[in-house]
């Protein structure tokens, strides 16, 4: 079965992303890291007057994070798309940039599902949840199953960031591919692997260095 790319529209496909994206950070901002949370997390670390003046800088500027997930979400994908095109430029390979786009584009329904599951085992912990332990939560990464307080915080976000999800999201993004130049779902994989897994690498490498250079 040939799945054509160059029939869809990826601008559609891009705001569709982007509003399911948005509609988690309401649910998140509304119904998950309430009031209580924030409390629960920083009560013995400001002061009641500090505390107040954070959750009223929330209050105030709540709209911050909902105008920049569309760019957040586009620099994602161009990374992943980048470093996929190296790949297959490496590997001689015709494909155009905009369709590896498209490709890693629908290719986040992993983890849009990631996120779905997220939410959903954080609503069973509302009671004791903390921004410490959320990460705890998220499903099927090398984290949650070390727990936060037994990983150093440069280390945190690197192993939430390897999980089956990760997994998942390569295999996908190399199946779709191998349905625009090859069959060969193998060979697709061959090129997606190690491209993308080197720029996570080099992303993950990154992050932890800011991480210890600030902490």
């Amino acid at each position: 079965m040939k799945i054509s790319i160059n029939r869809c529209n990826g601008w559609i496909i891009f705001s569709i992303v982007v509003f399911i994206y948005l509609l988690f950070s309401v649910i998140i901002d509304q119904y998950i890291f309430g009031k209580e949370v924030y409390i629960r997390s920083f009560s013995d670390q400001l002061t009641q007057e500090s505390l107040e003046a954070m959750l009223g800088f929330q209050e105030r500027y709540w709209w911050f994070g909902y105008v920049f997930t569309p760019l957040l979400l586009l620099i994602k994908l161009s990374f992943a798309t980048v470093c996929i095109s190296i790949g297959t430029v490496l590997s001689n390979v015709e494909f155009h940039f905009k369709n590896i786009f498209k490709v890693v584009l629908l290719a986040e329904v992993v983890f849009i599902v990631a996120q779905t599951l997220y939410l959903v085992n954080l609503s069973f912990h509302l009671d004791t949840l903390t921004l410490e332990t959320a990460s705890n939560y998220y499903p099927l990464t090398i984290l949650s199953y070390f727990g936060t307080e037994n990983v150093v915080q440069w280390l945190q976000y690197p192993l939430q960031t390897l999980n089956l999800f990760e997994v998942a999201y390569i295999v996908v993004i190399s199946w779709l591919l191998s349905k625009q130049w090859k069959e060969d779902f193998a060979e697709s994989m061959l090129v997606v692997l190690p491209s993308y897994a080197t720029g996570l690498i080099l992303w993950l490498v990154f992050v932890a260095f800011i991480t210890l250079q600030v902490s």
